[in-house]
């Protein structure tokens, strides 16, 4: 009986091996384990050196924080949704770098403001930020090797050593896996372990040992404890359980027994008896990788600390203004269907009442299945909540190296003509791992990024070495040209890109227009200030610098010297022009001159005395908007196309609904723009200090969203890595942009999108 891990080894279906060639030497060699691990080593290198010179992608600093406090504080407050296993990973060489840690003090602790507590670490710590990406990116990187080794070993297994070569080609020249397999996420860690669960459960249902269960068992378990999207493991082990029941092939059981099993009764219950192990051993992986410990916080933690989000909020309670959410404040974001919510929050509470799993990863759940119920994307020009259905096999389509879709072809081919003898059966794993993911990812409400269907991309290089049976039924010249231009050609385009995969389309759609149809993770992650800081110090810009980042590296930490528009998840924001200063009558003198000393250029304009014989100050910076004017405007493309507002915001195309509000917003700020000092005064006492930071944020909001609908008529002068825009303006092009007539007038989407938020 064979033994190993993706057993049953089908006969191959290529000619007989004496009618080949002979295969000595170099190159047994290369088509053996010693060329794989070379290649895969180069790949590794290459990998690692494809990010070295590319700054902090959006949720790389709060995986890595978070990994970095589950082994230092035993604290399992941040990022619970992103799964653990991948953030320990990252995390555990950059507990050797001697770095200084957060602080358990701060506020933003207590709160588990995850995006802070990243902030301090990475930036204001003085820790060596490049040392520590390189590390946690390195540490990613070995997960991606492990999934290329799986790729090449099923392939090699099942169609040949040929076919394994081609398989591991197509997975180190795959753009998706070059632009998210050294990223400090989960992606990398989601993609290897479904694959691995999916080979190691199929081989355990064919020969069941101790051995078998434990490594399908401690796989899937991994599986769990990587990602959310885990539970599409139910019924991809269903179909294969049933698959092996309706075929009644014999099974053997091992357990000392050693015995061929033929009839379903007892086969139905061998699958059962490993099923139940599964059950077992799964949750035990989970709570191995929380300490075995329930509770979310650290001994010692008071009641000061708790969720970012409280669990009635995440259980399905009224929504709140969210950070990246499209959900307003007053608007709900509850699913049309309250059974089907109410259903979900009692199996959470039901959980988390018994605590048969550990509550942070409870928390991550409930978290992940509240977030991903709206969204604002963008796609090919249209704004949306609720997701597109046609929204991956786009990515999938202008993403995907053209000469990939050639190889799959001539796979596709080989298949047709093998489909009786192997395909029907042997690679059912394979073909139900890719239906089960895809069919998930198509009716996803949460279209944000490509990476999220880089799990598919494995199983269908191993079902490329296909294209190796075509070859060797074709026997001809001509056949192996074609296959090895394509090959070639796959190598060029690819080479030819380095380093930004992130932000890779195959020509259908060019990188440079690229924007104009995806954003976020599609193209940009906010991974290329080192590229803007490089283009600044090259081509020194006349005028200031304006930049609107989407992201959360620091563009001060690179050097980048800028006026901030309007950001979506960016750290350095243009600050509200009011301070206030909370301080006593006896330490007002003190307070006062050291608020005047911290806040140049703002003057003193109302003085409170409060209920509580404390006294509220309020400063406004003088001038109260900074005009923008002629410069150097650096726009994330994320950015561009308006969606990172709330529903109650300036969200989709500029319309005239939007310009309504846009000059109401201009008149109600207007008295403070006044020369005259007394009548600025006079003017902010008419609200109170916290509604004018408000009505300051929301016009922030609308000028930069009637800037971008100007923006959006232009080509940029400038991309830098397809993923910052670059627009030289004059004084004239700025005051065209915000004060003339508007440059866009177009639909109205906000109702469509409640709507949709609704549902």
């Amino acid at each position: 009986m064979p033994n190993d891990l993706c057993e049953p080894a089908p006969a191959p279906a290529a000619p007989p091996p004496a009618s080949l060639p002979a295969r000595r030497g170099w190159r047994q060699l290369a088509t053996g384990p010693l060329g794989a691990a070379l290649v895969l080593a180069a790949f590794w290198v290459f990998l690692v050196a494809s990010v070295e010179e590319k700054s902090l992608t959006s949720d790389e600093i709060v995986h890595a924080t978070a990994g970095y406090t589950y082994w230092t504080l035993r604290d399992y407050r941040l990022n619970p949704e992103n799964g653990i296993l991948p953030q320990r990973v990252m995390a555990l060489p950059l507990l050797f770098g001697g770095y200084r840690a957060p602080s358990t003090a701060r506020e933003a602790w207590r709160n588990s403001d995850e995006w802070a507590v990243g902030d301090e670490w990475f930036h204001q710590l003085g820790n060596d930020l490049p040392g520590m990406l390189r590390r946690g990116r390195a540490a990613i990187g070995l997960l991606t090797v492990a999934l290329g080794a799986l790729v090449w070993h099923w392939s090699r297994r099942l169609f040949g050593p040929l076919a394994g070569l081609l398989s591991l080609l197509l997975f180190v020249a795959s753009p998706t896996i070059l632009a998210n397999g050294a990223l400090m996420t989960s992606d990398a860690a989601c993609s290897l372990f479904f694959l691995a669960a999916t080979m190691s459960l199929w081989a355990t249902l064919h020969h069941i040992t101790v051995g078998r269960v434990l490594l399908s068992g401690l796989l899937m378990g991994g599986l769990f404890a990587s990602k959310m999207s885990a539970v599409l493991m139910l019924p991809i082990g269903l179909v294969l359980i049933v698959a092996r029941l309706v075929l009644a092939r014999p099974l053997w059981l091992g357990f000392g027994l050693g015995r061929h099993l033929t009839s379903r009764p007892r086969q139905a219950a061998a699958l059962g008896a490993v099923v139940f192990a599964h059950a077992l051993l799964v949750p035990a992986v989970i709570w191995g990788c929380y300490g075995f410990r329930y509770e979310a916080f650290a001994p010692g933690t008071t009641s000061q600390d708790r969720w970012q989000h409280p669990w009635e909020y995440v259980l399905g309670g009224p929504a709140v203004s969210v950070v990246g959410s499209p959900l307003a404040a007053g608007r709900s974001g509850a699913s049309a269907d309250p059974t089907r919510k109410q259903l979900a929050a009692r199996a959470f509470e039901f959980l988390r009442e018994r605590q048969l799993l550990p509550e942070a990863y409870l928390y991550g759940y409930a978290h992940a299945w509240r977030f991903a119920r709206a969204r604002s994307a963008f796609f090919n020009g249209d704004y949306g909540v609720s997701g597109w259905r046609t929204f991956f096999p786009y990515t999938f389509l202008v993403k995907t190296p053209l000469p990939v879709f050639g190889i799959l072809a001539l796979a596709l081919v080989a298949a047709a003509r093998n489909f009786r003898r192997l395909a029907a059966y042997e690679t059912l794993p394979l073909w139900t791992l890719l239906a089960c993911y895809w069919a998930a990812a198509i009716s996803s409400r949460l279209n944000i990024g490509h990476r999220h269907i880089m799990a598919t991309y494995a199983p269908l290089f191993v079902l490329g070495g296909f294209a190796v049976w075509w070859w060797q039924a074709a026997r001809s010249r001509r056949a192996s040209i074609v296959l090895a231009a394509l090959a070639a050609l796959l190598v060029v385009d690819v080479g030819a890109r380095y380093p930004n995969y992130l932000a890779y389309f195959n020509g259908l759609v060019t990188p440079t227009n690229a924007y104009r149809h995806l954003v976020d993770s599609s193209l940009d992650w906010g991974q290329d200030l080192p590229g803007l800081k490089r283009f600044l110090e090259r081509q020194p810009p006349r005028g200031p610098v304006y930049l609107s980042y989407f992201g959360t590296a620091s563009p001060a930490y690179y050097g980048i010297r800028a006026n901030y528009l309007y950001s979506a998840a960016g750290l350095d924001q243009p600050r509200s022009p009011v301070r206030v200063l909370h301080t006593t009558p006896r330490d007002r003198a003190a307070d006062l001159d050291a608020a005047q000393r911290a806040w140049p250029g703002c003057e003193l304009v109302a003085e409170t005395a409060m209920s509580d014989g404390t006294v509220r100050i309020a400063f406004l910076q003088n001038p109260v908007v900074p005009a923008l004017g002629g410069g150097t405007y650096a726009i994330s493309a994320t950015m561009l196309p308006a969606i990172w507002f709330g529903l109650d915001g300036p969200l989709g195309p500029w319309n005239e609904r939007f310009e309504t509000t846009y000059q109401e917003l201009r008149r109600a700020i207007a008295p403070l723009q006044a020369a005259d000092r007394a009548a600025r005064i006079a003017a902010f006492a008419g609200r109170p200090p916290e509604a004018w930071s408000a009505l300051f944020e929301r016009f922030a909001q609308f000028r930069f969203a009637r800037l971008t609908a100007f923006l959006r008529q232009r080509e940029p002068a400038h991309q830098i890595g397809y993923s910052i825009l670059v627009y030289p303006l004059t004084d004239a092009d700025v005051a065209a942009a915000l004060n003339g007539p508007p440059a866009e007038l177009g639909v109205d989407v906000t109702p469509r999108l409640i709507a949709q938020a609704t549902q």
